[in-house]
């Protein structure tokens, strides 16, 4: 009896735990199918990086060159993987923990249900950064300005305050800038103006330079644009002595062609032209190349330059002379201001003129162009010699004699002697 009795109880003791590891397996069973394993993938998400005053320290600074973003997973049930954002993380790099090599572990921490998901990393892994020291600059403000005042005026003087600004920034990027501009649109104005502008930078190429690293002691430059009551006028110059035998002036150029001067309107209205001083050429075979500083010009009193450019620039064109010969006859002359009706007759039928010059101007020497006639408007009755007037060409020396022997009579002489 006691033997069946012992027998019973053991036999219910495996019925139990069967039962109880049934159970088991069905509710593992049923909670996986109700709230099963899943996998969510995060991307894009930005590395936030901490302790940045350890590079402070060492007057240091960072570019981040790999590692900025990073994707990675959570693996968990899926009634806790469906309730979390991207908010719910937090992705760090700690610069405390810099590696020899630039390289910071990155960091991934859920700020909630830490316990319940596992956080599966990405390809990145690592921060990796560029260091660079930190520098300190002080650059100088160039105020520029866009566009036209009103006509009749011109923009004067600009200035600005401050007119240095201090930058910071890694040593690579604040070496290159050169220079701060501050751009100032003036269209249409009559008359001085403040402004505040933000400073931009840029390399002594003109190139703007990325500010995105670097900081100013100022956000805004304030501006002063002087407006001035302005006259365009052209430039005029000349030159002195002669280029070497067979040699002749060409063009001479210069730019800019016109300067803006500032005053009094009567003192003003005196002005026609600016003298430029004269371009020594005495001997030159070639081209003679100079720059003029318009502050070695001087000008009348009351009077100064609307302008900042200060600088002509001159070039004079040196040629080598050709040479034509060309005879004008009697037939291609043309008698001026007979106002008695005299007859005239050439005892002379053609004079030879000899010309030397530049090849295209030689070209422009035509009968047409140089025009010849003689003016017999002081002439008696009589043979003369006279000079025949001819139209200057540019550029073109005439030489030759220019004298014709004519008769001048009265037309009615001849008749009366009969």
């Amino acid at each position: 009896m006691k033997q069946k009795l012992t027998n019973n109880l053991s036999s219910n003791l495996s019925l139990r735990i069967l039962s109880i590891f049934l159970a088991s397996c069905l509710w593992v069973f049923v909670i996986n199918t109700d709230d099963p394993i899943t996998t969510r993938t995060f991307t894009n998400m930005e590395v936030t990086i901490i302790h940045t005053e350890v590079l402070d320290s060492l007057n240091q600074t960072y570019q981040i060159t790999e590692g900025e973003k990073i994707t990675f997973s959570i693996k968990g049930k899926k009634t806790i993987v469906d309730k979390l954002k991207k908010s719910d993380f937090t992705v760090t790099a700690d610069l405390s923990e810099l590696s020899s090599v630039n390289a910071v572990p990155i960091k991934i921490q859920a700020k909630k249900y830490a316990d319940e998901i596992e956080i599966i990393y990405g390809n990145e892994k690592t921060l990796k950064l560029e260091i660079e020291d930190l520098q300190q600059a002080q650059v100088p403000v160039v105020a520029e300005t866009t566009g036209e005042p009103k006509s009749g005026y011109t923009v004067g003087k600009k200035t600005t305050n401050p007119n240095l600004v201090n930058i910071k920034g890694p040593v690579s990027i604040v070496k290159r800038i050169k220079q701060v501009k501050v751009l100032v649109a003036v269209d249409g104005i009559s008359k001085d103006m403040v402004t505040k502008v933000r400073p931009v930078c840029y390399d002594s190429d003109g190139i703007e330079v990325d500010q995105s690293r670097i900081s100013m002691d100022v956000n805004t430059i304030k501006v002063k644009i002087a407006v001035w009551k302005s006259k365009k006028l052209p430039l005029s110059i000349e030159t002195t002595g002669e280029p070497a035998d067979g040699y002749t002036v060409g063009t001479i150029d210069y730019e800019p062609k016109y300067i803006y001067v500032t005053g009094e309107a009567r003192d003003l209205s005196d002005l026609s032209e600016i003298n430029l001083p004269a371009i020594d050429i005495d001997g030159k075979k070639s081209t003679v190349e100079e720059s003029i500083n318009l502050d070695s010009i001087t000008l009348p009193e009351g009077i100064s330059l609307a302008q900042q450019e200060k600088e002509i620039m001159v070039k004079v064109n040196i040629d080598k002379l050709s040479e034509k010969d060309l005879t004008i006859s009697d037939k291609d002359i043309q008698i001026l201001n007979n106002s008695h009706q005299y007859k005239v007759e050439f005892v002379d039928s053609a004079i030879q003129i000899h010309m030397t010059g530049l090849t295209s101007s030689l070209k422009q020497a035509t009968l047409d162009n140089l025009k010849p006639r003689i003016d017999i408007g002081e002439l008696e009755p009589g043979e003369h010699n006279v000079s025949v007037i001819l139209e200057e060409i540019s550029n073109v020396k005439i030489s030759g004699d220019r004298t014709i022997k004519i008769i001048v009579e009265e037309e009615n002489s001849q008749t009366e002697e009969d």
